[in-house]
């Protein structure tokens, strides 16, 4: 995407996400889609937890 560029360490792994300013106001949206893209392929493999496990918790907190 113009504007934004993925930095790897020397391991070769996604460390850095370099966003041109100019850009962020023009692709705000599309930035954020690209950022929870990122976000979920470094959280791959972790456990989840279900919608009402997360309802509960909340509930229990007086979140919900």
């Amino acid at each position: 995407m113009k504007g934004i560029t993925i930095l790897e360490d020397r391991a070769n792994k996604k460390r850095y996400l370099q966003i041109d300013i100019a850009e962020l106001d023009k692709r705000r949206e599309q930035i954020e889609d690209m950022m929870d893209g990122l976000i979920a392929e470094q959280r791959a493999g972790q456990p989840t937890v279900s919608l009402e496990q997360l309802e509960k918790k909340l509930r229990k907190q007086g979140k919900l």
